[in-house]
């Protein structure tokens, strides 16, 4: 709920692209907001608070208070702006460089964890692992010195490769230990069978993981293609770093990734992105899903130039009862392995691997670019152990046993079983949706996984992973490499299992701030990272915990239920949950809601895309009446404190350079998600004496609620 780089909420493009990560992020924060965009700063965005008596203030029907230097003069009235209201304060003391709650306490898990590493008296072997690769981390001397020695030799490999029979050899070879161009994951087509082989390219500069080709649709969206020209700007500006360190002058780094992105753009942009299904034609997610499950014969005959079936047999993983792809990206992708693009591959792996050892060799060069403010030893080792390719599962696994205590899982867990028994009543009292409609959504409530800071099925076990210690020979660079054979064995041994809920953790990194659902695996996801002190505390009260925490939550399990979660049963298979005269009346509620979002206008001449965030807003809106319906049956709540707690999570101040990256979400805005939300519930005006004429005052036959008997 609180604002975050987010993933795509559609769950079947996390399927489709079938790397398993709804929450992934680019290692290092290369995929940050765009750093620049000329039409963002074309109108002036008023001053400070001090100074905007004199300038006119930006947006409507509110004030867009959470743009920065665009703050009223004195704080409104809470029944006009609930939002700026509450966080009158907040705003005011981040108009210089803008910020959020999420920021300012996103130390918290490096802090506690770091000092657990640092405590000699707290040890078992996971944590023993994680101090050696820690300290070895942290060695910049010894790092520095070392220089490309231990990777070099496998790029001078991809040098010598003369042919394209060359090059498929060498990828495949058991001693060479990167796989370059494709990423797999056990992902599952039906939560009652088993475990099945995922598979997708792996993209140098725009993440898979984050949001499929996202980064290379093609769309009329001028703010949506200067956000997403600015975090290619962004990536590329590593990759030439990782050239340079390789030997090759800035002239001739640049024209290389500038050559490398077209390459790539030729097959990331038949990945789906996060709005390849927002609204479309309602049943065509689940169509494309159908299509995407593959007999192994089937799937290996996708390919007939990159070796794909001895790749997987490398990778243990050419065993699986089925396989899943998207098909557009297969034949893309296999037709661009060819002789005549033999030098771009060649190009493209040595890349890839120097991306993916950026963690574990010398930065002077991002460091000489300005890329990295220093080549602090801390930092440094922090990002070697806490991304999905090293130790990220043992420094969550640590953080939530030894540094946030037992009561934290506990109550996340009660909280969202009644969120789920509260959603079901809500279901049940709703008019408008069939008999047939009510059970399938209630037998989907009923079989979601709960992944409550840990996965179901428990962490990652690594058991029989044993670094080698400085004073035995070992390195960071080669122990790196043992834990990429861990992760590699652990995936392969997963196929054919049955299938499992918490796939997902396995790949991307839990100490990330994020809580998402998952359509495939019908499963609620709670990573560590967003257990935080800016959004959870052992004495918190209830009201607290369920304007943050059971939002949050109440928000994610209305995805099972969206436009396009609702295009997957309980099991993640590909038979919607509504029937087609259901459908036909949920399209109604969600149209009008983003029509409502398309009348706001973010700054002069800007308006919202409704189109674009009634996903997450249907999701918000729907998580907000099930939490004001817990709301009520607690006897002498708090509503003022409710609201208040409400409004604080998505307090933030984004920055004129930022304003495209944020424009272009599938998210609203978070001053837009406070207020629309709140104002579509007669409870806030019942509690705050909200009447016609207010800012916040809504007429009642333009609310929109989503479930219940008033929907």
């Amino acid at each position: 709920m609180k604002p975050k780089k987010t993933l795509p909420a559609l769950a079947l493009a996390l399927f489709l692209s079938l790397v398993l990560t709804a929450c992934g992020t680019a290692p290092e924060s290369e995929l940050t907001p765009a750093v620049s965009n000329s039409a963002a700063t074309s109108t002036e965005a008023g001053t400070s608070a001090k100074d905007s008596q004199t300038h006119k203030l930006e947006g409507k029907p509110w004030v867009t208070s959470i743009l920065q230097n665009n703050l009223p003069p004195e704080r409104p009235d809470l029944k006009d702006d609930m939002y700026t209201s509450y966080n009158y304060d907040y705003l005011s003391a981040h108009q210089t460089e803008g910020g959020n709650p999420t920021t300012d306490h996103s130390d918290d898990l490096r802090n506690a964890v770091t000092a657990v590493i640092r405590d000699g008296s707290k040890t078992n072997h996971d944590l023993e692992q994680l101090r050696i690769f820690y300290n070895q981390a942290a060695d910049r001397q010894a790092i520095k010195e070392a220089g490309l020695t231990e990777i070099q030799p496998y790029l001078d490999r991809i040098d010598a490769v003369k042919s394209i029979e060359q090059m498929n050899a060498l990828l495949v070879s058991d001693d060479f230990p990167f796989r370059p161009f494709i990423a797999t994951g056990c992902t599952t087509y039906d939560m009652r069978k088993t475990n099945i082989v995922g598979v997708t390219s792996d993209l140098l500069f725009c993440d898979v993981h984050l949001e499929g080709g996202t980064y290379y649709q093609e769309t009329d969206d001028e703010i949506g293609q200067q956000a997403a020209q600015a975090q290619l700007s962004e990536a590329s500006s590593y990759v030439i770093g990782d050239l340079m360190a390789a030997g090759m002058d800035e002239g001739a780094a640049t024209k290389a990734a500038a050559n490398l992105i077209e390459f790539e753009r030729q097959y990331g942009k038949q990945l789906p992105g996060s709005k390849t299904y927002l609204q479309q034609d309602f049943g065509k997610m689940a169509e494309d899903q159908r299509e995407s499950i593959f007999e192994p014969d089937e799937f290996f005959g996708l390919f007939s130039n990159y070796p794909m079936k001895e790749m997987l047999k490398k990778l243990g993983m050419d065993h699986s009862e089925k396989y899943g792809a998207t098909p557009k990206w297969a034949k893309a992708f296999d037709d661009l392995w060819v002789a005549e693009n033999l030098d771009t591959i060649k190009l493209m792996a040595k890349a890839r691997i120097l991306k993916e050892t950026r963690p574990y060799r010398d930065k002077s060069m991002l460091v000489e670019r300005g890329l990295y403010a220093n080549d602090d030893a801390d930092q440094s080792a922090w990002l070697a152990c806490d991304n999905r390719n090293s130790l990220t599962q043992i420094v969550s696994q640590t953080y939530v046993e030894d540094c946030l205590g037992t009561k934290a899982k506990e109550r996340l867990t009660e909280l969202s079983k009644r969120i789920i028994n509260t959603y079901k009543g809500l279901v049940d009292d709703t008019a408008w949706l069939g008999e047939e409609s009510q059970r399938r959504v209630i037998e989907k409530l009923d079989h979601m996984t709960l992944n409550v800071l840990e996965p179901a099925d428990g962490y990652r076990d690594y058991s029989d992973l044993e670094l080698t210690p400085t004073n035995k020979g070992g390195t960071l660079f080669s122990n790196y490499l043992k834990i990429k054979k861990h992760q590699d064995d652990h995936e392969a041994a997963l196929v054919g299992k049955p299938a499992i809920a918490s796939g997902l953790w396995f790949s991307a990194e839990p100490t990330l701030s994020n809580a998402f659902y998952e359509s495939t695996s019908n499963s609620i996801n709670i990573m560590p990272g967003y257990i935080t002190s800016g959004s959870y505390a052992d004495d918190m009260s209830d009201e607290e915990l369920l304007a943050d925490l059971g939002y949050t939550i109440s928000h994610e399990i209305s995805h099972g239920f969206d436009y396009t979660g609702a295009q997957l049963d309980a099991y993640g298979l590909p038979n919607p949950v509504f029937t087609n005269e259901d459908v036909d009346k949920f399209t109604q509620k969600t149209s009008a809601l983003a029509a409502y979002y398309s009348n706001i206008e973010l700054r002069p001449g800007v308006k919202v895309d409704g189109q674009n965030v009634v996903g997450e807003a249907s999701a918000d809106l729907a998580g907000m009446q099930v939490i004001l319906q817990i709301a009520a049956e607690d006897k002498g709540f708090d509503y003022n404190k409710f609201f208040s707690s409400v409004a604080k999570e998505y307090a933030q101040v984004i920055t004129k350079e930022d304003f495209a990256y944020y424009a272009a979400d599938i998210h609203p805005m978070g001053n837009l998600r406070a207020n629309v939300n709140v104002q579509m519930f007669d409870t806030i005006y019942d509690k705050f004496d909200i009447t016609e004429g207010d800012g916040m005052y809504l007429a009642p036959k333009k609310r929109i609620v989503m479930w219940g008997p008033n929907a």
